[in-house]
């Protein structure tokens, strides 16, 4: 068994020759998992709603939901459709489901009263992972960004459904971090994905800017971009990433560290900080290439107690 440290200080060695301010290093992320007061229980915590999932995308759901618990949360309820409960059942030991109304495998916009009440009984609400997209899903989710009042992460299925009209998010009451891959992201700006791949900072901060949101901008190099027009460079992770399920991980880690009540943009860097580096502990014990989502997820304790202890 290789030994934990000695790989975590090889992994952030990577942090010494790099003179670059708007890096995503251990210190700028350290205030996202202070210790925790011996008074601590789950209600102090963080209360987490996600709303996820449809037939044949449940493992979206459960892997953001699962993340999120590994981050911290105290309290995680995933919303689902109804007909799927008792696969979440079986698959979720440690998180609460709202079942809702459902149709075809899919959530309902029936299901909008039930949801939203959960919602605002919660510190945070995490929406997209696997949710399919119909027409009930973006009416949902649309409703949700105008409505919202606590932090909310928008992710997949969520940002395909508006991105025919992104405008949607300047109506936000609340702070949004939104979770795109370069595909996605192409189809909220109307661009070609080689021009944005080309430089994605510019492009993300660019969005960011004009629709008053925190971007993550998922590629082999994620950056985040604020408002303000700062852009933060991650330079962790592996190619291993590139599986099924890895982004989920990524929407349910930001999710958490926002349920907790950090900071938008902190949650933002923390969660991409702590994802990339329990992957790469992940592959230092594994290798990259049979790397999954899952193994992410099993490394996230150590990545975080390591970032705690140094």
């Amino acid at each position: 068994m290789k030994d934990l440290k000695a790989i975590h200080s090889a992994i952030v060695s990577v942090f010494d020759s790099c003179d670059d301010a708007l890096v995503i290093t251990p210190s700028l992320v350290a205030d996202a998992v202070e210790k925790r007061s011996s008074d601590a229980h789950k209600g102090t915590c963080g209360s987490l709603l996600v709303c996820a999932g449809s037939r044949g995308l449940t493992g979206a759901a459960t892997l953001s939901t699962q993340a999120a618990l590994r981050c911290g949360s105290g309290l995680v309820t995933l919303a689902c459709a109804d007909e799927l409960n008792d696969i979440f059942e079986i698959k979720l030991t440690e998180a609460m489901t709202l079942p809702v109304p459902s149709q075809n495998g899919s959530v309902s916009y029936s299901a909008k009263d039930a949801i939203f009440a959960k919602m605002h009984q919660s510190s945070a609400f995490l929406i997209g992972p696997g949710l399919s997209q119909t027409e009930d899903i973006s009416r949902l989710v649309s409703d949700a960004i105008e409505e919202c009042a606590c932090p909310l992460v928008i992710d997949a299925d969520a940002l395909n459904v508006i991105s025919p009209e992104p405008s949607v998010l300047k109506r936000a009451k609340c702070p949004v971090i939104i979770t795109p891959h370069i595909g996605e992201f192409a189809r909220l700006c109307k661009e070609d994905k080689s021009h944005i791949i080309n430089d994605p900072s510019a492009y993300a901060a660019e969005f960011a800017r004009e629709y008053g949101c925190i971007v993550v901008l998922k590629s082999h190099r994620t950056v985040v971009a604020s408002p303000d027009g700062k852009v933060y460079a991650n330079i962790l992770g592996n190619p291993g990433m590139a599986s099924g399920g890895t982004g989920d991980v990524l929407a349910g880690a930001i999710a958490s560290f926002a349920s907790q009540g950090r900071a938008p943009l902190l949650s933002a860097l923390a969660g991409v900080y702590f994802h990339s580096l329990a992957a790469d502990i992940a592959a230092a014990y594994l290798g990259e290439y049979s790397l999954i989502a899952g193994d992410i997820i099993n490394c996230l304790p150590y990545a975080i107690k390591e970032t705690q202890e140094n």
